[in-house]
């Protein structure tokens, strides 16, 4: 009975294509619009959170706000309750700093010009450099970073002191004491990033860093963890603080950027609000346009019960027949907001000045997420049959006598 329900519904449905244009329109623009507006606020997500993650150390950063133990056994901590949540990270970091958190700046000195750096970065190239790797490079290797001497700089610090990749820079920073102190370092590769993450930034050996403060050669400022999906970034640091209890600071790497988060869950606000406004619009036309789909079938509805088709059943074609509109225009919404998604990130939007950082090299970068994708058209499938549920009881009860000798 099932079956034949279905086939009903297909027949009608595919013969009837001219009465279902309308509807099948109406659901396609709402799952085209809800489709490319996440698409794309899910893509300034990803451009934040991947440079965020490059810059801090990880999608999750773990400080350690009263370090009680050594370098080597807090690290060792901090290791075991990682592998206690269970969690998987692509990569993890040990990073050590100098400036941005208020401290002194460290300069770049090269060829009797010199620039303040406001972070200098120290990392272990084994650890994350298939991370850092995905930087955007203009110039060298920066594999040259397994050299202890190494140092990656942006191309705004290399055009400030004119260094070139194989140049020698002078890096002066501040040792805990208090003593100003230089080390040498090899220009290994120049990159290009935006604004608050890349300008004035220095990447050198961890242990370089460290021994040049002045600190414990297993010493690290940070511990991160990169993730192959950011969006689980929050739930594994409630974990993380969970494991580790007090004394230590887990923070997913958004949270070390307010103004930006803002921007970012307002945005999402934004997305689901419009979700919502078109799930309503499309209940309400779907609603009102299949009332007078129902009242145009009247004689067919009456031929359908008059040869034996019950009265679910007739329920159940009308919402059979919404199924099979729904999944059609959800199918044609997404192909339009593909196309349309591919077009505008072809768009070169380098003159977007303080909107950079949500760029992918100039270009709107758009992520579509399948599990999203799959909420959202199952939300509008029960939109649609809620919408047509109405019509259908409707339809089911028009008895078929009346309805035969309807004009």
């Amino acid at each position: 009975m099932k079956r034949m329900t279905a086939q009903i519904a297909f027949r009608n449905f595919t013969r009837n294509g001219r009465r279902f244009l309308l509807l099948g329109l109406a659901v396609c623009a709402g799952f085209f619009f809800v489709c490319t507006v996440q698409s794309l606020v899910s893509g300034f997500s990803n451009q934040i959170n991947t440079r965020g993650a490059r810059f801090y150390g990880g999608h999750v950063i773990i400080r350690k706000e009263d370090q009680t133990g050594t370098p080597a056994a807090e690290d060792r901590l901090i290791l075991a309750a990682i592998a206690k949540t269970g969690v998987q990270p692509a990569a993890v970091s040990h990073r050590t700093h100098f400036g941005n958190y208020g401290g002194a700046d460290g300069v770049v000195y090269f060829n009797g010009e010199s620039v303040r750096v406001r972070r200098v970065i120290g990392m272990d190239w084994p650890a994350e450099g298939s991370k850092l790797g995905e930087l955007r490079f203009v110039a060298g290797d920066p594999e040259g970073m397994r050299d202890a001497e190494g140092a990656l700089i942006s191309d705004v610090t290399a055009r400030r002191v004119g260094a070139s990749v194989g140049d020698q820079l002078i890096l002066q920073v501040i040792r805990q004491g208090g003593a100003i102190n230089t080390i040498p370092v090899s220009v290994k590769a120049i990159f290009q990033e935006v604004s608050i993450f890349g300008y004035y930034t220095v990447y050198v050996n961890r242990s370089v860093l460290n021994a040049a403060l002045g600190l414990d050669p297993h010493y690290s400022a940070t511990v991160g963890l990169y993730l192959t999906d950011y969006r689980l970034a929050a739930s594994v640091a409630a974990s993380l603080r969970s494991a580790l209890g007090a004394g230590y600071a887990v923070t997913p790497v958004v949270g070390l950027m307010p103004e930006i988060r803002t921007t970012l869950e307002a945005l999402t606000v934004v997305s689901y609000g419009i979700l919502a406004l078109l799930a309503v619009v499309i209940a309400v036309g779907i609603l009102n346009m299949y009332r007078v789909i129902i009242y145009e079938r009247t004689r067919e509805i009456g031929t359908m019960r008059a040869i034996g088709v019950q009265r679910p059943q007739v329920r159940n074609i009308v919402l059979c027949e919404a199924f099979y509109l729904s999944v059609c225009g959800i199918a044609a919404g997404l192909i339009v907001s593909l196309l349309v998604l591919f077009a505008v990130s072809r768009i070169p939007l380098m003159g977007a000045a303080g909107f950079d950082i949500f760029l992918d090299r100039g270009h709107l970068s758009w992520v579509l997420y399948p599990d999203v994708v799959g909420l959202d058209a199952l939300l509008i499938i029960v939109v649609t049959l809620l919408g047509a549920l109405g019509p259908a009881r409707a339809a089911q009860a028009i008895e078929p006598v009346i309805a035969i000798r309807a004009e």
